[in-house]
C-alpha cells in the first residue's frame, strides 16, 4: 500500500528555512548580548572609577541573575517558536517578544560602552573586546526593527523604507544589510526612509554609532599622548 507522507520538497525547506530566519538572527543578537555582560563581569577589576566599576559589577550580577533563572526558559520559548514555525503557525508574536528585549538590551549595552569609553581602565582589552561584541547586537537590532516596521506597513500597502535596487519580494536580509552599512557610513546605504518615524530611527542609530566611533577615537588619542 502506498505511503500518504510525502517527502518535503527542496522549495518547502527553503520556504522553512526563510519563516525561521528573523527567529535566529534574533537569538545570535542576543548571544552576543549575552557575552558582552559575561565579558564585562570577567573584567570588571579592570575598571579604576568606582562609580563605573559598581554599575558594571551591578549588571554582571543581573546578568549572572538572568542566566541561572531565565536561560532554560529561553532556551524552552526559542524550542517552542521553532516546533510552531515548523508546523506553519503563526509567532509573529513572539518574534515581537524577543526583538523588543534585544532593543532594551541593546540600549542598556549602549550606556554600559559609552560609561567604559568615558572612564579609565587599567587595560585596554575589556574595552576592545565590548566593541566588537556590541557591533553584531545594534546591528541586529536595528535590522529587526527596519524589517518589522516596513514589512507591517508593506502588509497594508504602504512602506517606511524604499531601497534603491528593489525590484520584487523583499528578504529579511535586505534590511539587515542596509543596517549593517551603518558601520561604513553612519546611515543605512541603499534604502531611502519615507516616513518620519523611519528617518528618525535612521537619524537615532547614525548618531548611536557616531557616537561609538568618536569616544572611541578620543580614547585612542588619549592613549597616544599618554593621557
Amino acid at each position: 500500500m502506498a505511503s500518504n507522507h510525502r517527502m518535503p520538497t527542496p522549495s518547502s525547506n527553503h520556504a522553512a528555512i526563510r519563516r525561521s530566519l528573523p527567529l535566529w538572527i534574533l537569538v545570535v543578537g542576543h548571544v552576543f548580548a549575552t557575552l558582552f555582560l559575561k565579558n564585562l563581569g570577567v573584567g570588571v577589576d579592570q575598571i579604576d572609577d568606582p562609580q563605573v566599576m559598581s554599575v558594571a559589577s551591578l549588571f554582571s550580577k543581573i546578568h549572572h541573575l538572568l542566566v541561572f533563572w531565565v536561560a532554560p526558559f529561553a532556551l524552552a520559548f526559542t524550542a517552542f517558536l521553532q516546533i510552531q514555525l515548523n508546523r506553519g503557525k503563526s509567532v509573529g508574536w513572539g518574534i515581537d517578544l524577543l526583538g523588543g528585549l534585544l532593543t532594551l538590551r541593546c540600549l542598556v549595552i549602549f550606556l554600559m560602552l559609552n560609561l567604559l569609553l568615558l572612564s579609565h581602565l587599567k587595560a585596554g582589552g575589556l574595552l576592545l573586546m565590548q566593541l566588537i561584541l556590541f557591533i553584531p547586537v545594534i546591528t541586529i537590532d536595528f535590522g529587526w526593527i527596519y524589517w518589522r516596521l516596513d514589512s507591517a506597513a508593506r502588509l497594508k500597502g504602504r512602506n517606511h523604507i524604499r531601497f534603491d535596487d528593489e525590484m520584487g519580494e523583499l528578504d529579511t536580509f535586505d534590511y539587515y544589510h542596509a543596517s549593517a552599512m551603518t558601520l561604513l557610513q553612519f546611515e543605512p546605504s541603499g534604502a531611502k526612509p519615507t516616513s518620519r518615524l523611519m528617518k528618525t530611527l535612521f537619524v537615532i542609530h547614525g548618531a548611536m554609532m557616531l557616537d561609538l566611533v568618536a569616544l572611541t577615537l578620543s580614547r585612542a588619542i588619549g592613549l597616544a599622548s599618554g593621557g
